[in-house]
């Protein structure tokens, strides 16, 4: 095994990464720092309180931060590595651990930085009172409930930034099909659900018949409510699904990279 690490660069590739992936994650701390620093000014804006939003990790930023990694990553840094006649599979695993890297880390930071800017609020509190407000059993509450829902936010990002790199490696080397794909499936979808539907509602106005209007509304609320009863109870095991397969996929298309 440390032969195949050394003999495949895998070293290298790892090495690129921390220095072109967390560039990127410096930015994006960079940016939400900024964002975080000009929040505290909302109150001199508006005149009411500083909205203090808690202690989390903010995936939001993750999530949009791994969209971006990972198109670059597919892109501009395999053809860089492919250069230098790396082994693909050192290049894909490279890849896939300094994104995880990369992500997991950035969601440390931003709850690194929630619990410095909630710090922040207790001297803040002591000068001006009439715009922040900040307790010892405030900060600890909050800071609890950030570290329950850390690890779930930890399992999303590697699930998320797998799958987000899948995509960008599909979006690599078949753009026009991914592009189509993305757009024409949800969109397939939506006809061949409401096209029968809406028809049926036409019909059921024209007739001016309140009881079938009725029970038309009832059966589209309980369209919608088995939907979102279906996503409630499974989403989190298809999003691990989803996440495990874009392993192996995101491997599949990445292999098939030409050598620049």
């Amino acid at each position: 095994m440390a032969e195949w690490v050394r003999d495949s660069r895998l070293k290298g590739v790892l090495r690129y990464h921390i220095k072109s992936v967390g560039r990127l994650v410096i930015w994006a701390m960079l940016i939400v720092l900024a964002t975080q620093l000009l929040s505290l000014l909302t109150p001199a804006i508006t005149g009411g309180q500083y909205p203090f939003d808690g202690i989390r990790a903010n995936f939001e930023i993750v999530f949009f931060a791994a969209l971006v990694t990972g198109i670059l990553t597919a892109g501009r840094s395999s053809r860089f590595l492919l250069r230098f006649g790396t082994s693909r599979t050192a290049v894909w695993l490279g890849n896939e651990l300094g994104l995880l890297a990369g992500m997991v880390g950035l969601l440390l930071c931003t709850m690194l930085l929630n619990m410095a800017i909630a710090a922040l609020l207790f001297p803040l509190a002591s000068l001006i009172p009439q715009y922040f407000s900040m307790s010892s059993s405030v900060y600890a509450t909050e800071l609890t409930e950030g570290l329950k829902r850390l690890p779930n936010l930890l399992l999303y990002t590697v699930e998320w930034t797998s799958i987000l790199y899948f995509y960008a490696c599909m979006l690599r080397r078949f753009r026009a099909l991914t592009i189509s794909l993305t757009i024409g499936i949800p969109l397939l979808f939506i006809i061949l659900m409401l096209i029968p539907t809406v028809r049926d509602a036409l019909e059921v106005i024209n007739s001016n018949n309140q009881g079938q209007i009725m029970l038309l509304g009832m059966k589209w609320l309980q369209i919608i409510n088995d939907i979102l009863r279906f996503i409630e109870n499974n989403w989190d095991a298809l999003q691990l699904t989803a996440g495990i397969a874009s392993l192996p996929l995101s491997y599949l298309v990445m292999r098939g990279t030409k050598q620049p």
